[in-house]
């Protein structure tokens, strides 16, 4: 569960939808949280360690390989490896695609 899924459930007991003002309220909550998560993402990636950090993370979901199997379980859940791992990637040249080709210039041949 994510930190926004986790703030929609804590608050879920006495939310009303139908109050337009709990609804603004919730809305600029999860806006919040994301503007911190892309900005901890951005630091994240300033950082030589970081951008280590996150190309092995991207390794290790098995992005930069294919996810075939014969065995269809294994393949699913190789595949559900690089969705997390293709889900970054997206975040990551939302912030900045510089970052994610200086991140792989600094890995050339590291995958």
């Amino acid at each position: 569960m994510s930190i926004s899924e986790e703030i929609i459930s804590h608050e879920q007991d006495n939310y009303n939808e139908s109050d337009a003002e709990q609804v603004e309220l919730r809305r600029e909550k999860l806006k919040t949280r994301e503007l911190q998560k892309k900005a901890a993402l951005k630091r994240l990636l300033s950082d030589q360690d970081g951008r280590i950090l996150m190309w092995d993370l991207l390794s290790r979901c098995g992005t930069f390989h294919l996810s075939f199997s014969t065995d269809p379980l294994i393949m699913a859940f190789n595949e559900g490896r690089r969705d997390i791992g293709n889900h970054l990637i997206g975040e990551i040249n939302r912030i900045g695609p510089q970052l994610y080709m200086q991140m792989a210039v600094e890995n050339r041949g590291k995958a």
